[in-house]
Parts: structure tokens; sequence; C-alpha cells
């Protein structure tokens, strides 16, 4: 083949074409899934069954035209695959030439949703389920923890099955999964930070029961091996330190868990975000859902009386869910963390409610730390679907990382990936997948470390499988006395290490998951020589990176905690046909993988 006659995958080998209300929704899916949007095929198509002729197709300016038809079959000509929901499939035969079951050169439509009208001779593939509309429904509104296989994240293996039907049939199909170059799938680690001294609590419900912990049911967890015999007396002898230093006599027993946190990670080569509280004193506003029947039916009653002014009908979280320090005296703290290479966050309290909360709350975080790029996560994860996404939005921040179970371990928004919420522009929500206390909580699970560790490791065995970010909260108390749950945290993170997971602060992740979105990659034949030019790679993702480095000390200092791993591309095709390649890359069954840069080159036998 001379270079005239070079051959050119597009890198929009994936088309999308869909009815207008689902744009978003598949704009984000294609996120999820690695590969471009072009909404240009997403022509609004009606779903009447009578009104459907391809001369009626009315293109995005509202004008029909021969010139706007012959583009719409040219357009979809291109592609080598299209997914379809809530359009006509009359319509779209009418717009693909040769439209036969038999005929190869045709484009495959997947049916991912409902559609109207009989098939007119297309290649389809049908799904079981309705991508559009399930994984709207668990991108914004979640599953509740009672659902079943909530242990199970559903969205990624709907998108799962599609990149399956994908791999078979579009020839040289590249794709960009959802895992760091270097690494197996990435990992979050992160603290929720309710209390930093008992000493600065009044003597109420949380700070007795600590005691109430730390005594009987300390007692009972010993009795039942979930504690060894040496930490239930140290429990003991905590109590009465803590009793002293609320006199003033040396430290309580959470003033030194956050050093004891800091001091664990900075010795496993790793680094986390923390969320503090905004404000002290403040147990905020609770959510709808929580209030009891007859509290809804007195404020919708005092909802009609006043409804000039709505803020009368407020009613208070319970008053143990306020903290007690002031983050403003601990602006040292929060700079010397940032500076480690740890992210400072917000736990927020009315963020999740309006919008002048959320500001207000970042606003306090970010002028202590200098940062921008803030993340939140909601104490007790409050959150009300889909509004609080856009408040918290719109009140400045990067992330929220709210989106998970208080109760179980598991899959509240059914992915492993972080996702931008269908009514947001910029806003990440990063799920949260494992909590410390739904695992050995006397509330919930109420596991001892072992079965602790066992229960969340398929998580983890997911992510080997499907790639994305495992995200972990454990909170800084949970290391001291009566707990003693660091334990398991300690081994997920060996875990993570094991299967060769990219363990890194949310911002780094996110910006790694911003990168792959913006990159776009393309194949050019010529020969046996093939070409894959990559758009939108930035200069710190250009070099393949050692991850051995990571997790050297002296990487993670700075406000740059880490350098940031390159996008994975994969391209499918027998390895065995790869003679050479300008850049390092790993087979794997009928692919290969190597990392995204400006331009790589393959010397591939025979033609293609």
């Amino acid at each position: 083949m001379s270079g005239a006659q070079a051959k050119v995958h597009r890198s929009r080998q994936i088309g999308f074409c869909v009815a207008e209300p689902l744009i978003r929704v598949y704009r984000e899916f294609a996120g999820l899934l690695g590969v471009p949007f072009d909404a240009d095929l997403s022509f609004g198509l009606a779903t009447d069954k009578e009104a459907q002729r391809p001369e009626d197709l009315v293109s995005n300016k509202g004008t029909t035209s021969d010139c706007e038809e012959i583009w719409a079959r040219e357009a979809i000509l291109n592609y080598d695959a299209i997914l379809v929901d809530g359009i006509s499939l009359a319509l779209l035969g009418g717009l693909i030439p040769n439209h036969s079951g038999r005929d190869k050169e045709s484009p495959l439509i997947l049916v991912c949703g409902s559609v109207t009208g009989e098939n007119p001779g297309l290649r389809l593939k049908t799904f079981a389920f309705n991508l559009g509309q399930e994984g709207t429904c668990l991108l914004m509104d979640g599953r509740e923890h009672t659902e079943k296989d909530v242990s199970e994240p559903i969205l990624d293996w709907m998108l799962e099955e599609i990149r399956q039907v994908l791999r078979q049939e579009v020839k040289n199909f590249l794709e960009l999964p959802p895992v760091p170059w270097g690494y197996s799938y990435a990992m979050t680690l992160t603290h929720d930070i309710d209390i930093l001294s008992l000493k600065e609590m009044p003597v109420a419900r949380t700070f007795l029961g600590y005691f109430y912990r730390s005594s009987v049911l300390n007692w009972k967890r010993w009795r039942t091996g979930k504690v060894e015999t040496s930490e239930h007396f140290q429990a003991v002898w905590e109590m009465v330190r803590t009793w002293a230093a609320k006199v003033g006599l040396g430290q309580d027993v959470w003033q030194r868990a956050l050093p004891k946190l800091l001091a664990l990670e900075k010795r496993l080569g790793v680094r986390s975000s923390l969320y503090f509280m905004a404000f002290p004193e403040k147990p905020g506003i609770l959510p709808e859902h929580l209030r009891k029947d007859k509290d809804k039916q007195e404020e919708k009653e005092n909802e009609k009386a006043i409804s000039s002014d709505r803020t009368q009908v407020k009613e208070s979280a319970p008053a143990n869910r306020a903290s007690f320090y002031d983050v403003a005296e601990y602006k040292e703290l929060l700079n010397s963390l940032e500076e480690g290479g740890w992210e400072a966050g917000v736990h927020g309290i009315d963020a999740w409610h309006d919008t002048q909360s959320a500001q207000a709350e970042y606003d306090r975080v970010a002028t202590l730390t200098g940062q921008d790029e803030i993340g939140i996560r909601m104490h007790w994860l409050y959150f009300k679907s889909p509004n609080s996404f856009k408040v918290l939005e719109e009140g400045g921040f990067q992330y929220d990382s709210t989106f998970g179970f208080n109760e179980v371990v598991g899959f509240r928004a059914g992915t492993l990936q972080p996702y931008h919420p269908l009514n947001c522009q910029t806003l990440w929500e990063l799920p949260l997948h494992i909590q410390d206390g739904a695992l050995m909580g006397e509330e919930y699970f109420n596991l001892n470390r072992e079965d602790a560790y066992h229960k969340a490791k398929p998580i983890l065995d997911l992510a080997k499988r499907l790639g994305g970010v495992v995200s972990l909260l454990w909170h800084n108390q949970s290391f001291t006395a009566p707990r003693f749950w660091g334990e398991v945290y300690e081994r997920l993170i060996a875990q993570g290490k094991t299967d060769g997971a990219w363990i890194a602060i949310p911002r780094d992740v996110l910006r790694w998951f911003n990168q792959r979105r913006k990159c776009e990659a393309v194949l050019s034949i010529e020969g046996t020589r093939w070409q894959i030019s990559c758009t939108s790679i930035s200069a710190d993702l250009t070099d393949p990176i050692d991850s051995a480095n990571l997790l050297d000390d002296s990487n993670l200092s700075g406000s740059s905690a880490s350098r940031i791993p390159p996008v994975r591309i994969r391209l499918h095709l027998d390895p065995n046909r790869v003679r050479s390649a300008s850049v390092p890359y790993v087979v794997g069954n009928g692919y290969i993988d190597f990392p995204a840069q400006s331009l790589v080159t393959l010397d591939v036998e025979g033609e293609d």
C-alpha cells in the first residue's frame, strides 16, 4: 500500500445516535467507556412510528435539505459501530445504504435502550438493559443499601458488555481503559475528620459515647475475639488518660489519632485526603427523607402557613453531628498537609442543601490552604439527589465524594469510575466504596478485623478486573482505642500495592481521568507501518513513569504530590503481529497496551 493510499482508522470508530434528551447522559457514558462522543449523529430523531421518513430528517439547525441528508449518510458510514437509544430504526435504516444483515461494510448498530420501528435489515446487536434509563438513575439517584447486588458495579458491567461487542466487531479497535499506564487500577485514601480532640468537646453524647464504647462495647468485642486482650486493657487505660486530659493533663487518645494516622501513611509511602469541618458547633439541617412521618406532616402544614419564609420549617440535625474544633486554628496543619503531599478538603455540614452554605464552607478551607481544587464529603453522608450535585458545583467544589453507604460496602452509583453528574459541567463525583464504620461498626456489619478485610477485598478484585478507582474512608479516631481498625486499612493498602494499584490523592486521580477524557487516538496504517497519534496530551503525561519511585517519600512532598501516570491506550490486534514499537508495551489476550504519547509507531507483520 503506497503512502497516498494509507488507511486511516478515525478516532471516532464509535458513534452515538440517541434521542435529544439522552445526549447528555450518553456523552457521560462515552467518557466512562473511554471513547470520544460526537453529538452530530444525534439528530433528535423522532420516535413516532408514523412520521419517520429519511427525507423528513431535521438537522441540528432545524432545516432539511438534500445536502444534509447526504452529509448524514456519509457521517454514519464513517463509523464502525453506532450506539442507539430512543430513536426510530426506520429512519436510521433510511440513512444507511445497502444495509442488509450480510453487508459487513455497514456499521453495527448497538441497541442500548428503547427504539421504535421494525428492523429494516440493519446489522443489530440488542442488549438486555436500558442503558439510558438505568444509567441515569444510577448516576443521579443511586441505589439504596438494601437493594439486591449492591456489592456489584452494575453500570460498569453494562459498559463492559458493550466493550466486549466492540472488541469483537470493530477491527483494530482503539480504547482508553480506565487504568493508568503502569498500574492495574487507582485507589484513593480518605479520612473524615469529625473530631480532633475529646478535650474540646462538651460532656455530652459523643464524649460519653466514647467511654461507652471503650468500656461496655469494648468488653463485648474482647469477649467475641474482635480485640486482643492487650488492646482491651489499653482502651481502659486510655479512658483514664482522657479524663486527665480533660482537666489539662496531657493529650487525650483522639488528639494522638491524627498524628498516628499521618505517621502510618508516611511509613507506607502513601498520601490521602482529609476532610475538615468548616465551622464548629453547627449540626446543620436534617434532610427531609430522614425526618419522621409526623414531622413531615407538620412541615407540610407549616409550609402552607408560612410559605413566604421557608427557613422557619427547617429542622436541625441531631446535636451530636456538630464538631467542636475551629478549622481556622489549624491553618498550619492544613498547609503542612498540602506541602507534604496530602490533600485538605471539606467535611460538609450544610453544603448539600444550598449554594450559600456550599460557598461558605468552600471559601473557609480554600482560604486557609490557598488551594482552589477543593473536594468535599458530606458529614453523615447527608445528600439530596440530584439537587446537591448542582449546589456543590455552584459552591466551587472540584469534586464530591459523598455517594456511598454508611451501612454497607458497595456501589451506590454502580461504578468504580468518577463521573460528572448529569446536571453539572465541572463537578466530579468520586463514589465512596469502602467505609470503616460499615465494616466494623456495631450498628452495621460489626465484623472482626479478618472478616472485615475479606468483606472489602472483593471490591479491589473488581477494580483489578474493570479498572477505575477504589475509594476508602477511614476516620482518624479509628486508628486508636477503642476501635483499633487501622490494621484493616493497612492490609487493604498492602493488597492494593500487591495488585499494582496507583494510590494517589483524589485531586491527582481526577487529573488523570480528566486527561483520559481529553485524549483522542487516531490509527493510520501504511503497509506494515502503523501510527497512533494522540491529541490533548499534557507534558506531564507523555513520559513513561517508574511506579516504584512513587513509593519513595521524596516524591511525595511538595504541592505536586506525585507525577501523573500516562493514559493507557489499548489496541486490539494479534500481539504476535507486532514486531517492534517506539514505546514500551504490554501484551494481553488479543491486544497490546502502551502509554499515550503524541505519536506511537508500530511495525506490524502482514497487511491489514
